[in-house]
């Protein structure tokens, strides 16, 4: 039982780590987009755009893994699967809060694309979501910090 046990605990952090890097990755883009002309930007943004739609599925999916763990979890130390359900730290309350901002944020995505391709101005929506990235960078590393400390506070 206490193999089965780790692994249901750790499928969250070793996803997690996974999105946080293509998230990290994503977030490159800002820099490699400034030498790319003609073509080769226009394909970089559109893998941008579909890199950017997978994350979110996958960020979604993450946050989902969590509650399912936090189930199973409930099941083996408690009997019940809803006695972690919901988070009683701030780490969980945090990713609750992060998988709406990054919705948000692949929303404004989606809007710079719209607005890009019906001619629109769409500076200011492009500026947001890339300062929305840069706080969730912030509160990513504040998240996954948090996650590693309760992490070492439940595995015995």
């Amino acid at each position: 039982m206490e193999i089965a046990r780790t692994i249901v605990i750790l499928s969250h952090p070793i996803a997690a780590i996974y999105i946080i890097w293509l998230f990290f990755g994503q977030r490159n883009w800002r820099k490699e987009a400034n030498n790319l002309r003609g073509e080769e930007r226009l394909s970089g943004v559109r893998n941008h755009e579909k890199s950017g739609d997978r994350i979110t599925i996958a960020s979604i999916l993450v946050v989902a893994l969590a509650f399912i763990s936090n189930a199973a979890r409930g099941v083996m130390d408690n009997g019940d699967m809803t006695a972690f359900i919901v988070p009683g730290h701030f780490h969980g309350w945090s990713g609750v809060i992060g998988i709406f901002l990054m919705i948000y944020l692949w929303r404004l995505g989606r809007m710079t694309k719209k607005a890009r391709e019906s001619g629109e101005k769409f500076s200011r929506i492009k500026t947001s979501h890339g300062k929305l990235s840069d706080l969730m960078a912030v509160l990513v590393a504040i998240h996954a910090f948090l996650g590693f400390l309760y992490l070492l506070t439940i595995i015995n």
